[in-house]
């Protein structure tokens, strides 16, 4: 007589030089996930400040196109003024990590400001409106005129101009904020540069031309 012998199937469990695979499989995914991070950060937080500045000189432009009133008064126009000053101890002058907002109270294409009024109540000699800052780790690092190669001084101010009801700037450049005149050549367009202050090869430019036309690239 025969016995039936049934083979015993045993389930294999995962072994030790599996498990190490996988753990280190993961580890290698999320030390590049990690390594990236940073990068990706930075690149996202500069297409934020580069998009902010286009819509703040789109609101800007709306201001006179609309022929917005101010303080029960309708101004001349409006403008945002840009520098890429690293001297931050002057808020209402602007610097690399700030621009201004302002209605032109005098007639003269130029932001004017005063160290000591508050901003917020445009008068003669003190256009501020609003002081718009750069929380971030970016900056403006530099401003082009045209298709010039070298980026004008950090000392140097550009005002980009809107007056109504006209939707194209104009730009007052000035080689110091002290200037009382504008820099007679014409302009057809800037260029701000911004850029990440602990990696200054990430950035973004901000083109604003004559004709209206604001491009982020």
């Amino acid at each position: 007589m025969f016995k039936n012998f049934h083979k015993i199937k045993y389930n294999r469990g995962v072994t030790l030089i599996e498990l190490v695979v996988v753990i280190t499989i993961f580890m290698v995914i999320s030390g590049i996930a990690i390594f990236n991070y940073g990068d990706l950060n930075s690149s996202m937080s500069l297409q934020n400040l580069a998009d902010d500045i286009a819509l703040s000189v789109r609101r800007t432009q709306g201001y006179a196109i609309g022929v917005r009133g101010y303080g029960g008064t309708f101004v001349d126009g409006y403008g945002i003024h840009f520098t890429s000053n690293p001297d931050i101890s002057q808020l209402y002058t602007g610097s690399n990590k700030s621009f201004v907002l302002f209605a032109e109270i005098t007639p003269n294409k130029k932001y004017d400001y005063s160290a000591y009024d508050k901003c917020g109540s445009p008068k003669i000699d003190n256009e501020c409106i609003e002081v718009l800052n750069i929380t971030s780790t970016d900056k403006i690092s530099e401003i082009f005129l045209d298709n010039d190669a070298v980026a004008i001084s950090p000392t140097s101010t550009v005002d980009v101009l809107f007056n109504r009801p006209n939707p194209e700037p104009t730009f007052c450049y000035r080689v110091n904020l002290s200037d009382n005149l504008c820099d007679s050549r014409v302009i057809s367009f800037i260029k701000i540069k911004i850029s990440n202050i602990n990696d200054i090869q990430l950035f973004k430019t901000v083109t604003i031309s004559n004709n209206g036309q604001i491009s982020v690239f």
